[in-house]
């Protein structure tokens, strides 16, 4: 396992892997298959294409079957995998064959990699695979278990109910570890911290002539605890209006973010709510309106919760909302999408109020061309 967050793990944290950390509920076979790949994601929601490709590799399914027309195996020498990129749909598109006979194509069954890859997930797995023998699925189950995903044979009412499986948390501690390992200090940053620190004292000592501050009698050394930097949030409208006529003079708007707030989801899902439809409009409006405007989507949610699971349900609510404005025909090359969970909230958690201001979606200026 060389994928860089498991390089981090502690010893009693790889130990946890054995034991494992999700648990997977499947009813079909190619749903199972479906549930395993959610998984991985969820477990491991920084982990890029590439890593998650080194994790479930082409090899574990090797053929397609015999029942239908396929870019894979025994038709070309092309394994036919676990995963498979978005692009796969140009090349079945070329071929003239139906994307849909072999992959999840659904809205709530693509995923996405940490570096925003489109993840199709293959559809066909046989009990007696066409070219091997073997069982192409319990082969990926065997294998998944060393990243801490076990699959159940049996099917339970758990979270993340999807279709025709779910995924269940058994190693809340575990899960956490490994999905937001904590980031290691950089001596770099150390080293020019302390410096800025006896810079700023030489400085302070050369203006006071030298002379220590005086003490003020009662006084107690305070203890900084750590604040929510207060974003003053303008109406999306509002910030729109004021972009294009910027744009429109000739500015650069690059890194201007507007934030929407009433961009509303179903309870811990990435489905978009029916009141959001203001808010999605003048996002749209925006984009049609300046064809040379590229995006970041960022979704952001509350502090609640587990914050692995955060994350990733702000990356989905993300791509939800690209992937309407795609449906809108905005290209799909003018959006990029990311999660960022609860890291970034503009307003305590500490009222009802104030957690419906930490979830919301952000458009943050990528590319501008600017007007001469």
């Amino acid at each position: 396992m060389s994928l860089r967050v498991i390089s981090k793990l502690s010893e009693s944290e790889r130990q946890a892997l054995k034991k494992g950390v999700i648990e997977v509920s499947g009813r079909h076979m190619n749903r199972t298959a479906l549930g395993i790949v959610d998984a991985m994601i969820q477990l491991y929601p920084k982990a890029t294409f590439a890593e998650l490709k080194e994790m479930m590799p082409d090899t574990l399914n090797p053929a397609a079957p015999k029942n239908y027309r396929s870019l894979f195996k025994p038709y070309t020498e092309r394994l036919y995998g676990v995963i498979q990129p978005g692009s796969i749909r140009q090349e079945c598109q070329e071929q003239e064959l139906d994307i849909n006979a072999s992959h999840f194509t659904e809205e709530s069954e693509i995923f996405r990699s940490a570096d925003g890859v489109e993840i199709l997930v293959s559809k066909t797995w046989e009990s007696s695979d066409t070219e091997t023998g073997q069982h192409d699925l319990q082969t990926l189950i065997n294998h998944v278990e060393q990243y801490g995903v076990r699959v159940v044979e049996f099917v339970k009412e758990k979270p993340f109910k999807k279709g025709g499986y779910s995924l269940e948390i058994i190693d809340p501690v575990a899960f956490g570890a490994i999905t937001n390992p904590p980031k290691k200090k950089s001596m770099v940053w150390i080293i020019l911290l302390l410096l800025a620190l006896i810079g700023g004292a030489a400085a302070y000592l050369v203006m006071s002539g030298g002379k220590e501050a005086p003490v003020v009698e009662g006084s107690k050394e305070v203890k900084e605890e750590p604040v929510v930097v207060v974003k003053k949030v303008e109406a999306p409208k509002d910030a729109v209006e004021q972009l294009k006529e910027d744009v429109k003079a000739g500015k650069n708007v690059e890194n201007r973010v507007i934030t929407f707030s009433d961009i509303f989801f179903e309870f811990d899902s990435d489905k978009i709510k029916e009141n959001s439809a203001a808010d999605l409009d003048i996002a749209l409006g925006l984009l049609q309106e300046l064809p040379e405007l590229t995006i970041e989507i960022s979704g952001h949610t509350s502090s609640e919760g587990n914050e692995g699971h955060n994350m990733t349900l702000s990356q989905k609510r993300a791509d939800a909302v690209k992937n309407w404005l795609v449906s809108k025909g905005i290209s799909a090359d003018r959006m990029t999408t990311i999660g960022m969970g609860s890291t970034e909230n503009i307003a305590e958690n500490d009222t009802e109020e104030n957690r419906e201001k930490n979830r919301r979606i952000e458009f943050s200026i990528t590319k501008s061309i600017e007007k001469k």
